[in-house]
Parts: C-alpha cells; structure tokens; sequence
C-alpha cells in the first residue's frame, strides 16, 4: 500500500515566489537611488565601518570637512571675507531703498532722497497707520523689515537714525496731534528696535504735529502730504566744517525758520558782516535820549545804568 505524501502537494513553496520578486523589486529601488545620487567616497567608507562593527553597538561616526588636499573640487569661503562682502556704503544704501520703494509700488507714497548728511525717506502717513492712529500696519511693518536689511548691511556708516512724526490740520478730528505724532514715530522706532538692525543709542524720535507742513492744509491733497513720517539715516562721516550740512543738520532739527546767523536785530546776515563786539561797544552813543537805534544799544543802556528794583506791596 502507497504512502500519502504529507506535504501537501507541490504548491507549498508557492509564497517563496513572492518573497524573492519582493527583495529584488527593493534590490532595483535602491540601485536606482544610488545612481541618482552622487556618494563621497570618504563618507561611504566611515558608513561602511559602521554598519560593519556589528554586536549591536552604537558607533558615532564624525566626518571631518573636506580639506583642499584631499577635496580639490569643494569651494572654500573665508568667513571674513563673506562678512565684508555683505557691507555697503551710503550710495548702496540709497540705491538698494530706491529699488525697495519700486520693487512695492510704493513711488506715490514714499520718497528717496540723498542729501550731503545722509538719506531721506518720506512716507505718506497711511503707509504706516490708519487714520487718527499710530498701531502699525501690517504693510507698514513689512517696508520696515526691508529697510532694517539695508541697515543691517550699512550699520557701521550710520552716525544716527531720526524718525520724525506729522500731522495736518484738521477741525474734525478730537486726537491730540502732538500725541498722534509723536506716537506714530515712536511706533516705528520701537518696531525696527524689534528687529535688531543696529544699536539703540543710534535711534531719536520726535513729533511735530501740524507745525511743519510741506504743503498746503487748505486741500486734501496738501493735507495728505503733511500727514507723513519721514526716516532720515545720518551718515558718520559728514563734513562739519561744511555750511551746507551744518544748515542742513539745523533744518532737520529746528526746521527751515530758523535763522543761522543774524545781526543784534535778529535780522539775518552773513557771519563776515557782523561787526566784533568791540565795534558795537564803541559805536554805542555815550547818551542817550530815550531812543534806541539798535537792540545792542538798549543792553548798554541797562549795562551802564542797571535798573533799581524797588518792593511793592502787590508783589507776588
């Protein structure tokens, strides 16, 4: 009598097929991977060893840099070189907030000037604020975080950083103007001081309400124009020995009324044409009869004959 074959037929093995098909579907995979790829060498030989250490221990393989003796191919950076590279002068600087104003379609609303002590740049006050606030917008910070970049880059050019804040006249609106402008310069400066692009002491902030206009108050379009924020960047290495920058600093600082030089009048002259003290001394009459020609005149009088400063009983 035939034995019953107990191994349940020819097709026991079948699922072997389907293992070995399997492997090397995965075995092509990789192989395609590894010729897309390109390996370094050293890199594979320190993979190798790891895996080829075995007893399940961890191995902590360092791959040192590529040197030029043994990589001739890697590019090299010097790290002070790269850093210089990224400095740029006043010029630059100029140029790169010119293009930043152009490249946001910003040309009706913000202005780039260059002047003998630095760059001026002059925005439409709904650049940075809705009306009758001084909270950034969002709009407002992102120009500002391109203008931190530039200042990054030109930092060590920079002797100082104004922002001054404007308002217009207007009869409708009950917000303190010195507030409103003030605030909003000093909104933008805290916002850059959040960025960190260069040192503190650097930053001043000041508001002038509606006591500077640039353009008429009477029209809306005038109004516009004065409401506005203006950023001046003064460079360190203006020339004070200059007319020109040092009228130009006293502009920026108590705008364009003040007077540079003038007589004992208040009258404005040249500084060659003042007469010396001594001159003016000598010039004075020796009596006089109650008139005064000049202001200088008087202050002799009173130096001469200085007044008697009697008690009243209704003095304060």
């Amino acid at each position: 009598m035939a034995r019953r074959n107990s191994g349940g037929g020819g097709g026991g093995a079948n699922w072997m097929d389907t293992y070995s098909d399997l492997v090397t579907l995965l075995l092509c995979f990789f192989v395609l991977l590894y010729s897309m790829s390109s390996m370094d060498e050293a890199k594979w030989q320190y993979i190798a060893q790891a895996f080829s250490a075995g007893k399940g221990e961890i191995i902590n393989v360092v791959v040192d840099e590529p040197k030029p003796d043994n990589d001739p191919s890697a590019v090299y950076v010097d790290e002070e070189q790269e850093e210089n590279s990224q400095e740029i002068d006043f010029d630059e600087f100029y140029l790169y907030l010119n293009e930043a104003v152009e490249s946001a379609g910003l040309q009706d609303q913000v202005s780039v000037e260059m002047a003998d002590t630095g760059v001026y740049m002059k925005f439409r006050d709904n650049v940075f604020f809705a009306g009758d606030s001084y909270q950034l917008l969002d709009e407002g910070k992102y120009i500002l975080e391109i203008i931190c970049d530039g200042i990054r880059a030109v930092d060590k050019h920079v002797f100082a950083i104004k922002v001054n804040g404007h308002t217009a006249k207007s009869a409708t609106s009950s917000v303190n103007e010195w507030e409103l402008s003030s605030g909003r310069a000093s909104s933008v400066i805290n916002y850059m001081l959040s960025l960190d692009c260069c040192d503190p002491e650097k930053f001043s902030a000041a508001g002038y309400g509606k006591y500077r206009p640039v353009s008429d108050n009477d029209t809306e379009d005038g109004k516009r124009q004065n409401r506005r924020v203006e950023i001046v960047f003064i460079r360190n290495d203006v020339d004070l020995e200059d007319p020109e920058v040092v009228k130009e600093l006293m502009e920026l600082e108590f705008g364009t009324s003040f007077v540079g030089y003038s007589d004992a009048d208040g009258n404005e002259s040249s500084k060659e044409n003042e007469s010396s003290p001594a001159e003016t001394v000598s010039a004075a009459p020796e009596q006089n009869n109650g008139s005064y020609s000049s202001k200088n005149d008087r202050l002799n009088e009173m130096k001469n004959n200085p007044p008697q400063v009697t008690a009243s009983a209704e003095s304060e």
